[in-house]
């Protein structure tokens, strides 16, 4: 269903449009987790391991393919908001190219440099064969992936973020049967979770097109609004390429960590992979409310309500600050339960026990250090959002880069001298350093456009 959120409580509405990019994203990682644990089950600790070891790897790559298509969304979001219908669509059309394009770049440079990569994460010897046809087989899926994520942002950017979870929920429940079917029953091994997560993904991207075509007749193109516009693609690159930018170079830095984890051995490899999944389930309605501001500012730019932008930020910043102490909490006293279902599973006898007993140990200490600073990574997800949002997302990329200069400090600098320990807290470090600099860009912006009319606001989009 397509919302204005121009108009209306601003709480209510954020809440409304939350709350299903949060059930979609939690229905993922649980999806990710039903991945990690048939792979335990049916294949064994270090393949579960060799897969948990791309997960920076594959953040790098499909965070850029979500950071690009989210970017591109945005002029079609202020469009929406300003009331221009034809222009929206003619943004819209322009962005589906352009992922095309860049989908097709993506593949083959993924392919052709992975195995390159992961020798250069130092990933163990004995995992990185899995490791490679696990992410061989997801990167060569890259069109796919694309072709879903901007109808996903496309339809959010028209406040419509029902219809991506109902995608969601089916593409999900299909990948786990496949999983089933590919790793237990056909012996693929860890490319048959790839392969299982390439076909729900396409099934998925082929549904829900038809669906906008039967559903959504805003998005019912004129043949003049189909043509390729160097202009508006170029717009859509200013905003699209410096996301994609940032969720990479934050990537980027997750990947010199990783590089560091992976000199510890397999054990701290399933460990700290097992951790970052069950934190990544934490931080979803975290993300989901950060995804919510970039869409309700970018709305609201468009239809000039700088008063509702601001009213939407402060109680988007109370909300997830509430949650982010009580997601602490709860990670801290109950986050080994969950991680035991995942690394814990199947037979715990002999040497595999003893291997899942030191892993426990070092998820416990991950889970203290990260979980109590949570609330940091909390306001990093409404100021970077809502930045985004207001069309100035190339500052974000410095974010970015303040994020790889801490964790590539803490694994260049600190693991030598204190090992693990310094791991832990590698992201609390890089989500402390990007806030302080995306809280003052955050108030300058607010004060610039404050003193740009809404006249001149309304007509710029």
């Amino acid at each position: 269903m397509i919302r204005d959120m121009t108009k209306g409580k601003p709480f209510p509405i954020i809440i409304r449009f939350c709350v299903p990019i949060f059930l979609g994203s939690l229905l993922q990682q649980i999806y990710n987790l039903a991945d990690a644990f048939i792979i335990r089950k049916f294949v064994g600790l270090d393949e579960m391991g060799a897969v948990l070891s791309t997960g920076s790897l594959h953040f790098l790559v499909i965070g850029f393919v979500i950071g690009l298509t989210t970017g591109f969304s945005i002029p079609v979001s202020k469009s929406f908001g300003a009331g221009n219908v034809s222009e929206m669509r003619k943004r819209a059309v322009n962005a589906f190219y352009l992922s095309g394009i860049f989908s097709i770049a993506l593949t083959v440079i993924t392919v052709v440099f992975i195995k390159q990569l992961l020798l250069v994460m130092q990933t163990p010897p004995q995992t990185i064969d899995a490791a490679y046809r696990y992410i061989i087989v997801l990167f060569g899926g890259i069109s796919a992936i694309m072709s879903y994520q901007i109808m996903v942002a496309i339809l959010r950017a028209l406040g419509d973020s029902r219809t991506p979870l109902y995608f969601l929920a089916i593409g999900g429940f299909i990948n786990v049967l496949l999983d089933v079917l590919f790793i237990a029953a056909f012996k693929w091994g860890t490319a048959g979770a790839a392969w299982a997560t390439v076909a729900s993904v396409s099934l998925s991207s082929v549904v829900c097109l038809f669906h906008i075509k039967k559903n959504h007749p805003v998005l019912a193109f004129k043949k003049e609004e189909l043509r390729f516009c160097r202009k508006r693609c170029a717009e859509l690159i200013k905003n699209g390429v410096p996301m994609a930018l940032q969720f990479s170079i934050t990537a980027v830095g997750s990947v010199i960590i990783q590089s560091a984890v992976n000199g510890f051995g397999p054990v701290v490899v399933s460990a700290i992979g097992t951790a970052a999944r069950i934190q990544i389930l934490i931080m979803q309605p975290m993300e989901a409310l950060g995804i919510t501001m970039a869409t309700y500012c970018a709305q609201n730019l468009g239809a000039a309500k700088l008063h509702r932008i601001k009213k939407g930020i402060f109680l988007s910043m109370i909300t997830v600050l509430v949650y982010s102490v009580c997601a602490g909490l709860f990670i801290i006293f109950m986050g080994r339960v969950l991680a035991f279902f995942i690394i814990g599973s199947g037979e715990t006898s002999g040497t595999d026990a003893e291997s899942i007993k030191e892993a426990m140990g070092y998820i416990k200490r991950f889970q203290l250090v990260n979980g109590s600073l949570y609330w940091l990574l909390g306001i990093l997800f409404i100021v970077r959002n809502s930045v985004q949002g207001l069309g100035y997302s190339r500052v974000t990329v410095f974010a970015g880069v303040s994020e790889l200069l801490a964790r590539g400090g803490v694994a260049f600098m600190l693991v030598p001298f204190f090992g693990f320990n310094a791991v832990c807290f590698a992201n609390p470090l890089a989500w402390l350093f990007a806030d302080i600099l995306l809280i003052i860009v955050l108030i300058v912006l607010v004060k610039r456009l404050s003193k740009i009319s809404r006249h001149e606001l309304r007509n710029h989009y």
